[in-house]
């Protein structure tokens, strides 16, 4: 996930957590954006792995 779109994914879901009342809907909304982000972060890890592998004149 794009740097830009990610944070405008976490802004989105801390505003609507900010407008919550019910403790479950706020953990939901709060866990939504740490999958996000964690999500975002595998996905640079595999593209950087399959760069890695591509490049490597050992596997050509």
């Amino acid at each position: 996930m794009e740097d830009e779109n990610l944070a405008w994914l976490l802004s989105q879901l801390k505003e609507l957590e900010s407008q919550q009342v019910s403790f479950v809907n706020k953990s939901i909304l709060r866990q939504a954006g740490k999958i996000a982000s964690e999500q975002s972060k595998r996905i640079e890890q595999a593209e950087g792995e399959l760069d890695g592998r591509m490049w490597n004149p050992g596997k050509w």
